[in-house]
């Protein structure tokens, strides 16, 4: 396997994704299975619809089409206001529809997918490919003003998601005079969050569905909470600062960095690290060269993440060893994080039952609290582990999970993993069809201090369109000195054996299977794993 695996990496290096604007490296693409194109039988114009057109149950409009940049770009909507824009390709359809996932709150019509290498896919009109506003207008991802109809918080539940599908595919079928022949979805955060509630709640949207980084999206809010509070001090100021974090997050890689069995300055499983913050601790001063009584604190806080006084955990982790220098700046939770929480809450959750006067600093910690969160946010969460109907669709299934992700830990889509193999049959039986794979150094679904892509789309669609079941998954990062690093990802719970050599390059490494079946479910509330230890 390792002779064709690092073969599949000098062939792929020579079909590089564009570079994206952060300067990330070319990464491999995954060659799709070559299909006859088909043109369209209307011209593009003809899609606007001057009254309400049928999808099944759905009732959707065409607002406008008109071609542009070699594509019939259609704008349309369902009552009550989930917006959607379609892209239809002139030339070079292959068949495929593809919907991509909306992150946080949504509210607006995203145009791309992660990890972002996948969208080279897209560039020669070989998919229909459609985004949606997640059912409600919005300022941003982050504004939930909307939320007070009742109807809109559905929308952005589940109906909208499946909404755009029906709609969408029904233009497809008009303008291209047949159906597609493969559906997917592609989403991470809070389009992982709606990729699985599609697998959960409309099995037969889609033929393959890719969720990164989704967890419970109710706990998940208790997390940045949890973190802001231990993050900012009373007068509000940041406790951690850049060169603190960074002083950490060496200590913890020098740590833990060959538990693994090799020092390549990355941590493949952050679960076996337990660094103490403490060890770094100098009372009474600030310096580069340690870290002060508030932030050992904070970190050892961070670590443990949210936790009832009788110490029960209210997440499945906290943020994972690795993740520190993603505890500053912009999207941390202290500064974005802190306010998305207290919006969710107070405006989604529990719009009649906090105060109005209600902030991030007002949050408790208890069961109590988490039973009202998990309640309260049941139509919102995409746990359900019986993929029962999924699975007899034919559907097939990736998740994955960046190790470093501070934003959804690095626990939790392992617990919901376990979830679902307790339910589908054990390892083998959702492996068939349910595939996990996890990106050492990887941050909330893109970059991180090992700032791996990979082609999770391509490997898709060799699944469902040849049956190539993706036992390994090629990826490359661009490291801090400007090396080329290549690792293969294997499937969960194979790992990876470093055979010798550059350890920058995929030939070095071998898939090992572990020695017994792991038992990943997590001692929280909230989990439906039978192993969770509850």
């Amino acid at each position: 396997m390792m002779r064709g695996l690092a073969l599949a990496f000098g062939l792929w290096l020579g079909m590089l994704c564009a570079a994206t604007a952060n300067a990330a490296p070319a990464v491999p693409l995954l060659a799709l299975p070559e299909r006859a194109t088909q043109a369209p039988v209307l011209p593009c114009a003809a899609l606007v619809t001057p009254i309400t057109a049928r999808a099944g149950a759905i009732a959707y409009r065409v607002i406008s089409a008109s071609e542009q940049d070699a594509t019939c770009l259609v704008t349309g909507y369902a009552a009550p206001q989930t917006q959607f824009v379609l892209r239809l390709p002139l030339a070079g359809y292959r068949g495929r529809y593809l919907q991509g996932g909306c992150g946080g709150m949504c509210g607006v019509i995203g145009n791309t997918i992660v990890p972002s290498c996948s969208n080279a896919h897209l560039a020669d009109g070989g998919f229909a490919v459609a985004f949606d506003n997640g059912g409600h207008f919005g300022a941003g991802i982050g504004d939930a003003t909307w939320a007070s109809d009742p109807e809109l918080r559905m929308q952005f539940a589940q109906k909208a998601t499946h909404a755009t599908a029906m709609a969408a595919k029904a233009i497809v079928t008009r303008f291209y005079g047949s159906a597609p022949t493969a559906s997917y979805f592609v989403g991470c955060s809070g389009g992982g969050r709606e990729a699985l509630m599609e697998a959960q709640r409309y099995p037969d949207d889609f033929d393959g569905i890719v969720a990164g980084s989704s967890v419970s999206m109710p706990a998940a809010m208790q997390l940045f909470l949890w973190e802001a509070q231990h993050g900012l001090d009373a007068a509000g100021h940041e406790v951690f600062t850049p060169a603190a974090v960074a002083l950490l997050h060496q200590a913890v890689i020098t740590n833990c960095d060959a538990l693994d069995g090799i020092r390549d300055g990355q941590i493949d499983d952050p679960r076996r690290c337990h660094f103490d913050p403490a060890t770094l601790h100098c009372p009474d001063k600030d310096g580069s060269d340690c870290l002060n009584t508030a932030q050992v604190n904070a970190a050892r806080a961070y670590y443990q993440g949210p936790t009832a006084p009788d110490g029960t955990a209210l997440f499945p982790g906290g943020a994972p060893y690795g993740s520190e220098l993603g505890w500053v700046g912009p999207g941390a939770a202290t500064q974005t994080g802190k306010f998305a929480a207290e919006a969710f809450l107070s405006r989604l959750l529990l719009p009649d039952a906090l105060p109005e006067n209600f902030t991030w600093r007002d949050w408790r910690f208890t069961r109590a609290s988490l039973a009202r969160l998990l309640a309260a946010g049941a139509p919102f969460d995409a746990t359900d582990p019986d993929l029962t109907r999924f699975r007899a669709h034919g559907g097939k299934l990736i998740l994955w999970q960046g190790l470093a992700d501070n934003a959804a830990g690095a626990r939790g889509m392992l617990d919901y993993y376990q979830a679902v193999r307790d339910t589908m049959g054990g390892l083998a039986a959702t492996r068939a069809f349910a595939r996990l794979f996890l990106v050492p150094g990887g941050y909330h679904c893109q970059g991180g201090y090992v700032p791996y892509e990979q082609d999770f789309l391509g490997a898709m669609v060799q699944w469902v369109e040849q049956g190539n079941v993706p036992d390994a998954v090629p990826a490359v990062a661009r490291l801090a000195d400007g090396a080329l690093r290549e690792r293969p990802l294997y499937a969960y719970p194979t790992v990876t054996r470093y055979l010798g050599g550059d350890v920058n390059r995929a030939g070095s490494f071998a898939p090992a299977a572990p020695n017994t079946e792991p038992a990943d479910g997590f001692p929280w509330p909230g989990s439906k794993a039978h192993a969770a230890g509850r």
